[in-house]
């Protein structure tokens, strides 16, 4: 989920806190039992536990490998976060530059269809591209 605004994080749901500064929290869940992190899941995907605490991510991952993706969801890459955890997340920055194995951070700006956005953490060369 992505909001902007107040947000207070209940009953163990991720969210995402936009202030209005230029900084996002990105909250993911982290299995009290097993440790095992995780985003947006009633149960943990480990052991089955409901036992499931939020926590803040740092917002830093790397962009992962993308298999069968729709035409809807052209602009959507799996990131890997560097807590464990992977997150869906639309990507802003020059369609050269978004590729697998990118750095990137959580970037606060209202989101289409709820999801969170990353910016990339450093240019991108265009590979003798023009």
């Amino acid at each position: 989920m992505f909001h902007t605004g107040s947000v207070a994080v209940r009953n163990g749901s991720a969210a995402v806190h936009a202030e209005e500064s230029d900084d996002a929290e990105l909250y993911y869940q982290l299995c009290r039992w097993c440790h095992t992190t995780t985003f947006q899941r009633l149960l943990c995907p480990t052991c089955g536990s409901t036992d499931l605490a939020p926590e803040r991510s740092e917002g830093e991952g790397v962009i992962s490998v993308r298999r069968g993706v729709a035409a809807a969801d052209n602009d959507l890459w799996p990131v890997h976060m560097t807590e464990g955890f992977v997150v869906r997340c639309r990507v802003d920055g020059p369609p050269h530059a978004v590729r697998p194995g990118v750095r990137v951070r959580l970037f606060a700006r209202p989101a289409a269809a709820g999801q969170p956005v990353v910016r990339l953490c450093e240019e991108v060369p265009l590979d003798g591209w023009i």
